[in-house]
């Protein structure tokens, strides 16, 4: 009887083990700033890096030339954006341009991280 209840009680606890991350509410995750790359001035996930892997994936057939269009028009729009903002100085917003916040984080229609 005892080993019965041992083992119910290992049961239980390993199946709240394994059950507790499907159940608890996520924590709203804010990713860091983006550290610089040195020598290519821009960050990591900006969108010159998003066309340089767009680039990529046609070119190893990942990725269908009716696709390809599209992703690279609005990647090569936003990499222009950031561009432009880099020169003015203003923080640019990944989907909505150039924002007139100077020292804001995060953009105040969309709520995206702004891009220095």
């Amino acid at each position: 009887m005892t080993a019965l209840l041992i083992g119910t009680a290992l049961a239980v606890a390993s199946l709240c083990y394994v059950l507790y991350p499907l159940l608890r509410p996520n924590p709203a995750i804010v990713p860091p700033a983006p550290a610089r790359q040195q020598g290519s001035g821009e960050a990591p996930g900006s969108a010159v890096e998003a066309l340089r892997e767009l680039e990529f994936d046609r070119q190893t057939g990942k990725i269908s030339d009716a696709d390809y269009t599209p992703l690279k028009a609005r990647y090569t729009e936003q990499a222009v954006a950031a561009m432009r903002a880099a020169e003015s100085g203003t923080k640019t917003c990944e989907t909505c341009g150039p924002r007139p916040e100077g020292d804001a984080e995060f953009c105040s229609s969309c709520g995206a991280r702004l891009l220095t």
